[in-house]
């Protein structure tokens, strides 16, 4: 027992010496050492320069086309003539980038006016680009085509009637010229988006192709128109005066005594003043008689001795071109309430004083038929404010009326 205690006593202190060596050893220090990876750099991917979309150029300026269109109808016609007439055409701003299609107006001249005069500044300073450009730029007016033509055959006005002397310009304006237009150019090709307008002669021309077809052109303005009212031809000046008359005579009388291609010949070259040119083109388009020496007329006064003797007949034939309205507006009454507008202006001063008074005949016949119509009155002459009227009321009103993609 004695020596299994001694042998405990030596296993414990060596124990407690093992354990105290083992307290007195320092212990090393830990320290954390840095991570030797280091956090990835970020690089920001390249941005786009900003995409802004460059505006592409607004063209304010539209296109004035004059241009040479075949006219069949005018073929065969005693006066002869090319089978052709030239036309001047308006292409608005956006005709050539847009592909739409646009309403036209028909615009015709007055007796003895070409389409340069309504084109290039003649009328009164009105260029016709310029004028579209600037009302259509400002607002103040819709894109449109305008289509200018003139009704002058090599010895005058044509009054755009059908005539076997002069041709049948009823039916180039409304077949030729309106064919060619709509073939050739980005229309809209019917009545409804289709206007027509005219000054003087071109005044009454574009009434008168408006009321026999409907079809062809919904609306119409006209400007101091040529109308007779039931004693207009009477008071206009180709009967006015007995000088006049006397001197038409005298020239049927001359022609009468020449052969058929003298008489043509002569009168071709033949000095006339204003008024007896305009009669003598008046009774081509209204009373043609392809029977008679040139100029192919029935005139409606002859002589018997020292007496004017007038044939009641043919008077009725000429009181109808530029009259007549009283039987038109009865027979064409349907024709004229389909249109979707009519306007007619004129001037109180014009010094054809038939004129004021045939419009305003015009509007009363239309009236009383219970035809809807505007009429615009300025104080002023047959040419008078001729710009104003068409820049401030001729092109708002198609503008406004016409019917539009």
């Amino acid at each position: 027992m004695k020596h299994n205690r001694q042998s405990l006593q030596m296993v414990s202190f060596v124990l407690f010496c093992l354990l105290c060596v083992a307290c007195s050893t320092p212990q090393p220090t830990l320290t954390s050492e840095p991570t030797s990876t280091s956090a990835p750099t970020y690089t920001p991917e390249p941005i786009p320069p900003t995409q802004t979309d460059t505006p592409v150029p607004v063209n304010t300026t539209g296109q004035l086309i004059k241009e040479m269109i075949p006219a069949p109808s005018l073929e065969n016609n005693l006066l002869g003539g090319p089978p052709e007439k030239q036309i001047a055409v308006y292409l608005p701003p956006s005709y050539e980038t847009s592909g739409k299609n646009y309403p036209a107006v028909y615009f015709l001249t007055g007796y003895g006016d070409s389409i340069n005069v309504f084109a290039d500044g003649g009328f009164q300073g009105f260029w016709l680009q310029d004028a579209m450009d600037q009302f259509i730029g400002d607002g103040s007016i819709k894109e449109m085509i305008v289509v200018v033509s003139d009704g002058q055959h090599p010895l005058g006005g044509s009054f755009y009637t059908n005539s076997p002397v002069t041709g049948n310009w009823e039916d180039f304006i409304v077949n030729d010229v309106v064919e060619y237009v709509d073939s050739h150019y980005r229309t809209i090709p019917n009545a409804e988006s289709r206007g027509i307008a005219g000054h003087s002669m071109g005044g009454y021309g574009a009434l008168n192709l408006a009321m026999l077809h409907p079809d062809v052109f919904g609306a119409v303005y006209s400007m101091s128109p040529g109308l007779f009212d039931s004693d207009g031809l009477s008071n206009s000046h180709m009967f006015a005066s007995e000088s006049i008359i006397d001197q038409y005579l005298t020239l049927e009388s001359d022609l009468a005594a020449l052969s058929r291609e003298e008489a043509q010949a002569a009168l071709s070259g033949m000095p006339m003043n204003e008024i007896l040119r305009f009669t003598v083109n008046y009774g081509r388009a209204f009373s043609p008689n392809l029977d008679k020496n040139a100029p192919y007329i029935d005139y409606p006064y002859h002589q018997e001795g020292d007496q004017l003797v007038l044939d009641e007949e043919i008077w009725e034939r000429w009181e109808a071109g530029y009259g007549g309205i009283d039987e038109e507006t009865r027979l064409y009454k349907d024709n004229l309430l389909s249109l979707e507008a009519i306007t007619v202006d004129w001037g109180t001063s014009d010094e054809y004083a038939w004129i004021p008074q045939g419009c305003e005949y015009y509007s009363e016949k239309l009236t009383e038929a219970g035809i809807p119509h505007e009429v615009e009155t300025f104080e002023g002459g047959h040419m008078e404010r001729g710009r104003t009227r068409i820049e401030e009321h001729l092109l708002p009103f198609f503008s406004n009326i016409l019917a539009f993609e």
